[in-house]
């Protein structure tokens, strides 16, 4: 498997992916990619899709975004979740979000306040998370990523093309910049 960061409109993006129903070394080999893509690129979160990966797996970690600003946040979280479901959500809120699928683009959505998220770890413990704040945003994010929803989903079908076609053009000016 040739592992790297998928761009829209790859397909993987747009597909769910698979429940894990195994906790042994491919695991922890797909994790591992998992951690080492998103430090590179500088993310605070990662689903599997996002790199080849076709399974339901997802990392985060929030103490990037307090190394990047000066922003206030919770504590800072790192996880692994494996299988998440958001199981209660609450409130809304509007978030300008980025996307390492999406190189350049920043869009405002609407994001739930605060999520209740069901899972398991990298062991098959049965985990639950509350959020709220900026942990929320991310686990909704990469839960909507490995649920084959890209964050352009919530723009308006008018803001969506306009949002596309502008990242499609500035896909195309680097390509041939570069090739």
């Amino acid at each position: 498997m040739e592992y790297r960061i998928r761009t829209w409109p790859d397909k993987i993006l747009k597909e769910p992916t698979k429940e894990v129903d195994f906790f042994d070394d491919r695991l922890k080999e797909y994790i591992n990619k998992m951690w080492e893509f998103m430090y590179k690129e500088e993310g605070v979160g990662l689903a599997a899709n996002q790199i080849g990966i076709p399974y339901q797996i997802l990392v985060i970690d929030t103490s990037i975004r307090e190394k990047k600003s000066e922003e206030e946040t919770e504590n800072p979280v790192k996880m692994v979740l494996i299988n998440p479901k958001i199981v209660e959500k609450e409130g809304q809120v509007m978030s300008t979000e980025g996307c390492l699928s999406f190189p350049g683009v920043q869009i405002t959505i609407p994001r739930y306040k605060r999520v209740k998220v069901v899972g398991k770890n990298e062991k098959g413990e049965d985990v639950v998370i509350e959020s709220s704040e900026f942990l929320s945003i991310v686990l909704q994010h990469e839960i909507d990523h490995l649920n084959g929803i890209p964050f352009i989903s919530y723009l308006s079908p008018l803001k969506r093309k306009l949002v596309l076609d502008k990242y499609l053009k500035s896909l195309k000016e680097s390509e041939y910049q570069t090739g």
